[in-house]
């Protein structure tokens, strides 16, 4: 059987891909991740979280063993809003192996996105732009993304911390980010 050199790229292609290499990559020859900038966010229930961003993704200090799911969303957004069931059930179904973390960027308040939070059933950890720290500034330094790119941004790290996929503002692709975790677990 012959090979030509496109199929030889294609298969060395999809070896980059295979699980835990990224992770690999990414870590020093100490097996730490080199920490590029530090912040703290505050969820409206008063959970502080730490987070470090390294050169291909971000740390969430006490997630490190769970698949962190971070949106990036708006108050008065219409897909935004008709996401939160989903966020709920992929939070409920995952519970033991995942967090789901979301970013207002819109500008509520603390006291406002709670009472956002409550009115909309939001059953995950939910952060206003007040609390978010340098979030913004870190989810556009990987990504290019900015607010005015617009909301819902979806972006899922695995257990490392490692960026390991984001989805454009649309509506909430539920099925695929189910998917995607369970690519991870």
């Amino acid at each position: 059987m012959r090979y030509n050199k496109l199929t030889a790229i294609l298969v060395f292609m999809g070896l980059l891909y295979l699980p835990g290499y990224a992770t690999q990559v990414a870590k020093s020859s100490t097996g730490q991740q080199q920490v590029l900038d530090q912040t703290i966010i505050k969820t409206i229930d008063g959970e502080i979280i730490h987070v470090d961003r390294t050169k291909n993704g971000l740390i969430f200090k006490g997630y490190e063993d769970k698949i962190v799911l971070l949106e990036v969303f708006g108050h008065s957004c219409p897909p935004c809003k008709a996401a939160i069931p989903g966020y709920n059930r992929l939070q409920k179904k995952y519970q033991k192996d995942a967090v789901v973390i979301a970013i207002e960027v819109w500008g509520s308040d603390n006291a406002g996105l709670k009472q956002y939070a409550n009115t909309h059933g939001i059953h995950y950890k939910a952060v206003s732009k007040a609390d978010s720290g340098k979030m913004v500034s870190f989810i556009g330094k990987m990504t290019g993304w900015h607010p005015g790119v617009g909301v819902p941004y979806i972006l899922l790290f695995d257990r490392g911390g490692i960026l390991v996929k984001d989805v454009p503002p649309q509506r909430f692709p539920e099925a695929h980010v189910d998917g995607l975790i369970q690519n991870l677990l």
